[in-house]
């Protein structure tokens, strides 16, 4: 097989800005599941506490496979293009293992994608309870062999803002602060024609001019996977529960029956719990993945197990079978003591990095791994507070909470 290097400028590697977030523009994730929950040495994760990193971060992948990219000749000369999407894992050892393409384009284009994956020098291995583990990563690689547009050549740059449930983050913010389970969907919105890039100024504001990344959040804390990968090409629809999400966790609510251990020692939180509809809506093979008390944990299998069918999720018009991870939440009706225990409201003060974030920026969204620092100042006396305001403005009358990352707050 022949390969000929071309000029950037013929040619657009893009690597999807779900990447950064750690999720892929499938509506399900295609990677395997069926292990992710073992406690085996070899066990492959798809979701981790500690990410694996690339030296240099997200810009340096895409920057690493654009130098090393050669458009195969023959892809050339056919004038094939499109997304091949690479499976891969990054080892305990940080190696890039067992790459494999799972929705592909054409030979001479689905090998030049494992080619340059397989160059991928060492990554910073995920962790997972303090421990190195493997994780599997999937990326698409769009091939265009055509000339590169002004809206083609466009990329994302630390300008680009960021819109989070239709809240404007501030200019530069740090991507990497969030946590990729809390998050379902990036949307870019690319700042051509002109036209655009004028409706985006007067929805955002003029730091859209950059272009404008709109990010969804998972506000039900439910994830969909697909139990294997598919030859389909089209995205697979997630299962439904009869009467949509809010039904469903009524349904649950409902069907609790509060264990007497628990509620004596008044144990309260959240069971998560992974089980999978199958293609004729059943739900089956549940499991608890994150403990919370012995009774509480048997009382939400025990109710993960009475849910009726759903509506199985489809591929191609086919029915699939879909895995499903989701809390079941336990919460006493406890006497209100007179002491109230302060806690962060829609006027606390949230600084990154000397920068104050929205007020309604949700805490939630955090990835506590990636900060060196998180610090809460709570309200206090006349004093404090004439001291934080001072500092910090009115509103830290709510209380101020400090984060920091890797960069440096002169």
């Amino acid at each position: 097989m022949h390969y000929s290097r071309i000029n950037p400028s013929k040619i657009t590697f893009i690597a999807s800005l779900l990447m950064i977030f750690a999720l892929s523009n499938i509506k399900v994730e295609a990677a395997q599941t069926s292990n992710l929950t073992s406690n085996s040495e070899d066990s492959v994760y798809n979701l981790v506490e500690k990410m694996p990193d690339f030296p240099g971060g997200d810009k340096a992948v895409i920057q690493f496979l654009n130098q090393n990219m050669i458009y195969p000749a023959e892809a050339q000369k056919k004038n094939e293009q499109g997304r091949v999407i690479v499976q891969f894992v990054i080892s305990k050892t940080g190696k890039v293992e067992t790459a494999k393409v799972l929705r592909g384009v054409s030979k001479s284009l689905d090998n030049e994608a494992l080619r340059v994956i397989n160059l991928l020098p060492n990554w910073t291995p995920g962790e997972q309870n303090g421990q190195k583990v493997a994780v599997l990563k999937v990326m698409p690689i769009v091939f265009k062999n055509t000339v590169v547009s002004e809206a083609d050549a466009w990329t994302i740059t630390d300008k680009t803002l960021i819109v989070i449930d239709s809240i404007a983050m501030p200019s530069n913010f740090n991507t990497n602060i969030l946590n990729p389970s809390k998050l379902i969907s990036a949307t870019i919105l690319k700042p051509f024609p002109k036209e655009e890039k004028t409706r985006l100024i007067n929805l955002y504001g003029k730091n859209a001019a950059n272009g404008v990344i709109l990010i969804t959040s998972n506000k039900d804390e439910i994830y969909y996977a697909m139990t294997d990968s598919t030859d389909c090409k089209e995205d697979a629809n997630k299962p439904e529960f009869v009467g949509g999400n809010a039904k469903l966790f009524s349904y649950i609510a409902d069907s609790i029956q509060y264990p007497f251990v628990a509620k004596q020692l008044k144990t309260q939180g959240k069971v998560i719990v992974r089980f999978k509809v199958d293609k004729t809506g059943k739900v089956t093979d549940s499991k608890v993945v994150k403990t919370l008390d012995y009774f509480l944990d048997k009382e939400a299998l025990r109710v993960i197990n009475t849910l009726p069918n759903w509506i199985p999720g489809t591929q191609c018009d086919k029915k699939v079978d879909i895995i499903v991870t989701m809390p079941v939440i336990f919460k006493l009706e406890l006497p209100t003591t007179e002491v109230k225990e302060w806690k962060p409201n829609e006027k606390t003060v949230i600084m990154l990095d000397g920068v104050r974030l929205p007020s309604s920026f949700d805490l939630a969204w955090l990835n506590y791994a990636n900060l060196v620092s998180y610090k809460v100042i709570q309200p206090g006396s006349t004093e404090t507070n004439k001291k934080l305001i001072k500092q910090y403005g009115k509103d830290a009358v709510n209380g101020v909470v400090l984060i920091g990352t890797v960069k440096d707050v002169k």
